[in-house]
């Protein structure tokens, strides 16, 4: 009688080291709680002002001839680009190549003597490792430089033979040979 005792007490005692019997899921009380992502801001984070390619220090490809100079004055010089066979004009901080016969502007170019770039309204060291955080790893690469895609206008950073050091930066519509 004592044993059955001891065994029934050890049975319904809170100190029993037997599991509790385990509700079924159909009978536990469930909360949906949503999944949160924690906010992330990167102090350098300018993804939306580069998402699409504008201006190239000031200049758009959709500006026409007149626009051009209303914007930046009459040229410096005016020299013929031997690969286009159409008139650049030479600023002071940029070159523009205008053919003639459809007045829409080809390129805008930035020489690399120059300590920065303006994209998008935005200034740009023009140096390859502030170029590549802001723009990213670059679309394609050739032995003349490095080529960044937005849509269908292009960035080509032409870079001195054998060096990271910046020759010159071209904004291009890539959809137009």
């Amino acid at each position: 009688m004592k044993l059955l005792l001891v065994t029934m007490f050890s049975v319904i005692s809170p100190f029993s080291v037997q599991p509790a019997a385990t509700p079924a899921a159909h009978d536990m009380q469930w909360t949906v709680m949503e999944e949160q992502e924690p906010e992330m801001t990167l102090a350098m984070d300018r993804s939306e002002t580069f998402e699409q390619f504008r201006t190239l220090n000031g200049v758009s490809l959709e500006d026409g001839k007149h626009e051009l100079f209303a914007k930046l004055g009459q040229p410096d010089s005016i020299k013929e680009d031997p690969y286009m066979g159409c008139p650049e004009y030479h600023f002071r901080h940029v070159n523009v190549g205008i053919c003639e016969d459809t007045d829409m502007i080809q390129f805008i170019r930035v020489d690399g003597s120059h300590n920065y770039l303006n994209l998008n309204g935005e200034s740009v060291p023009m140096h390859k490792d502030a170029i590549h955080q802001i723009l990213g790893e670059p679309y394609a690469v050739a032995e003349d430089g490095e080529v960044f895609l937005r849509g269908h206008y292009a960035i080509k950073v032409y870079m001195k033979s054998g060096s990271n050091q910046i020759d010159a930066v071209d904004f291009f519509d890539d959809t137009v040979s």
